[in-house]
């Protein structure tokens, strides 16, 4: 998505419209509209922009506002009698067309966005100008005060849930505090999500600390004005500098922060949303004869799914983790930690067998229907080795399914298949293993962090 581009994309002719169509043959071209997350705009016979709203499902989005007999407010329609033209932008996410929505409503300002809010606020972003920005969400911004130190503003996003999971996802690729002062007992500094230190100290004037906070802010306002492309280019720069200064612990924050942006922009929903509003729905469907075959249950929501992951910054306070999935939820209460104790440097393949191994000495544990391992064949076979040796041959217990999922493709790996397995992006089935993956990097990554900052 570029901003630069949008006005030339609401002009041109978008797939599955007609340019000029009384209001029933547009009801009807609507059935054309691709089932992907986007943007979609409302003009008038002048081509004049009356609405601009979002949609995770553009069709779906659009044919809602010419059912028949569906109930609507005066001011909609009053816009529907005015719309001849209707015209679509696709994006690859959820959060991508949420922040093109908001980019466009406050270039354009479409005169039917103000009437149709049902008497909501839309949300803004807003940044402090302080040394150490704090982030909040608010429904209306003052107006500019000049013996204030006015907030900067972001918006308006019309989506509140939307913007709030956005800005979740975002504080874990980007910390940031959102209180005044030092907070004592600050639960977002335990979790590697708050930066700032729990007691004053020299960081507040460490320069180096400073400019790493206020990239961070840098970064995540980027971010929201649609900047995308270029912050990714700039800190794939600044990754392969730190790796040729053999500044390894900084390479690997900036390969992280990568990874998760791209995870973040690539889902054509917000993974977990997707599967709670639509459980168990496909995730069985079109997969590969030899995947299908090796799932054990035909009942998606009866799997019992362990993800595991590995966090170390050349092997040092190396962690490992293990989430649990009960169906397409996680059972946090069932989520168990490790810390490292045999495997000495940067070894995630003996890493994930010691845990593996650690894990198989509790019997009184379930045995999972999935184990999923982040990763690839190396990963796999190491987590296959030591999960075989736990079977005990002839006596009926339960095997379990052991499966890879590699990051950078996204394509899962299973044993004695040479070739990996690569689903549409939008395969519910992937989305699964995806947010189970990302959970088991998370709660590795927290434990990490929280180890680092012990010694």
């Amino acid at each position: 998505m570029v901003s630069s581009v949008v006005s030339k994309e609401v002009l041109r002719q978008s797939s599955g419209f007609k340019e000029l169509q009384p209001l029933e043959k547009l009801a009807r071209a609507i059935l054309k509209t691709p089932q992907k997350p986007g943007v979609y705009f409302f003009l008038d016979k002048n081509r004049k922009i009356l609405y601009i709203g979002k949609a995770t499902n553009l069709r779906s989005r659009l044919q809602s506002y010419f059912r028949k007999n569906a109930e609507r407010e005066t001011s909609k329609r009053a816009m529907l009698e005015k719309v001849t033209r209707c015209k679509i932008q696709i994006t690859n996410s959820d959060i991508e067309a949420l922040i093109l929505e908001a980019d466009l409503i406050k270039k354009y300002r479409p005169p039917y966005n103000v009437l149709l809010r049902d008497d909501k606020n839309y949300f803004f972003v807003g940044f402090t100008r302080e040394t150490f920005p704090r982030i909040f969400l608010t429904h209306q911004p003052p107006p500019p005060n000049p013996y204030t130190l006015n907030p900067i503003y972001i918006g308006p996003f019309t989506d509140g849930d939307a913007i709030k999971q956005t800005m979740k996802l975002l504080r874990h690729v980007f910390p940031y505090t959102t209180h005044q002062k030092i907070q004592k007992h600050c639960l977002f500094f335990d979790l590697g999500l708050c930066p700032l230190p729990k007691t004053s100290g020299s960081w507040e004037q460490n320069k180096t600390f400073i400019r790493e906070y206020q990239k961070n802010i840098q970064s995540i306002r980027a971010m929201l004005e649609g900047r995308r492309t270029g912050l990714v280019t700039q800190l794939q720069r600044e990754m392969t500098i730190a790796a040729r200064k053999e500044d390894f612990e900084r390479a690997t924050k900036l390969h992280n922060q990568i990874s998760w942006l791209e995870r973040i922009f690539e889902h054509r929903t917000v993974v977990a949303g997707f599967l709670k509003r639509e459980p168990g729905v496909g995730l069985l469907d079109n997969l590969p004869v030899a995947l299908r075959a090796v799932l054990l249950k035909t009942n998606p929501e009866q799997w019992r799914i362990e993800g595991y992951d590995i966090s170390n910054i050349q092997g040092t306070a190396a962690t490992g983790s293990m989430v649990v999935f009960r169906g397409m939820v996680p059972n946090k209460n069932e989520y168990r930690k490790f810390k490292i104790k045999t495997v000495r440097g940067a070894n995630d393949v003996a890493m994930i067998k010691e845990v593996l191994t650690r894990r198989f000495q509790h019997p009184e544990w379930q045995i999972p229907d999935i184990i999923l391992i982040d990763g690839g064949k190396p990963q796999l076979n190491a987590a296959r080795e030591v999960v075989i040796s736990s079977w005990q041959i002839g006596d009926g217990k339960k095997k379990s399914v052991i499966l890879a999922l590699a990051k950078r493709e996204e394509e899962i790996y299973l044993p004695n298949k040479k070739r990996p397995f690569r689903l549409p992006n939008d395969h519910p089935f992937r989305l699964l293993l995806m947010y189970v993956r990302d959970e088991s990097h998370r709660f590795a990554r927290t434990y990490h962090h929280k180890l680092r900052s012990i010694k």
